[in-house]
């Protein structure tokens, strides 16, 4: 997958509301349900709670608020969905290699989809700012001293602050567009992004990182994007 080139893109953040009938229609567990606990940032570490869900974030939110605690896979599985309920092509298709879950494209499908990273970066954003936990003055405050579990790296950030899957892969290298993304093992790190500018060796950086495709977090949600 690549970046759209001269096609216009808008990514529009999922609310607790979208994610809500999708579940009521699926009956769909996602990976924190089926795992039996998510990370919820409290008393300022990373704690995991056994009845913590999408559903129950620890944070006080509205139907209207963009949804946390989902995972990577259960973001590409909203996708699809979302894309045949609006008979759309389904981006997404799944497949097994020596036991692993592969996770492809359709490149000609129509349908809705995570952004890649420099899709992410470029696309505006069409929704309210979501009610999360954030620091009170991130000018101030110290380097995230804990990065957020299941994190394979991070390049800046703060635990608090609001983070969005990527479609891309994690290359060691950080070469993100060499990577193949047409195919590539479900086990593979993701990368995630955030809305936040924060001090990051002398520089202000925006929040990011990668996680397990499993990860699931209270600061942790998605956007889509579909071609207009």
């Amino acid at each position: 997958m690549t970046a759209q080139g001269e096609v216009h893109t808008e990514k529009r953040k999922i609310t607790v509301g979208e994610f809500r009938e999708f579940v009521s229609r699926t009956s769909y567990l996602t990976d924190c349900e089926r795992q039996g606990s998510g990370w919820i940032f409290v008393r300022k570490k990373w704690e995991q709670r056994p009845d913590s869900s999408w559903d129950n974030p620890y944070v006080e939110q509205e139907e209207e608020d963009p949804v946390v605690l989902v995972s990577w896979y259960d973001a590409v599985m909203f996708a699809n969905w979302k894309s045949a309920r609006e008979g759309l092509g389904q981006v997404y298709t799944f497949g097994a290699s020596d036991g692993e879950c592969l996770v492809g494209i359709d490149p000609a499908a129509t349908g809705y989809r995570l952004p890649t990273e420099s899709e992410w970066e470029a696309a505006p954003t069409i929704s309210a700012a979501p009610r999360l936990p954030r620091a009170k003055s991130q000018q101030n405050a110290k380097p995230v001293e804990q990065p957020l579990p299941g994190g394979r790296w991070c390049g800046g950030g703060w635990p608090s602050d609001s983070l969005e899957w990527c479609w891309d892969p994690w290359a060691p290298d950080d070469s993100v567009g060499n990577v193949d993304h047409c195919a590539s093992g479900f086990a593979q790190s993701r990368i995630c992004r955030g809305r936040g500018i924060v001090k990051q060796d002398g520089q202000f950086e925006p929040s990011r990182g990668a996680c397990d495709p499993s990860t699931a977090a209270t600061t942790l949600g998605f956007s889509l994007i579909k071609a207009t």
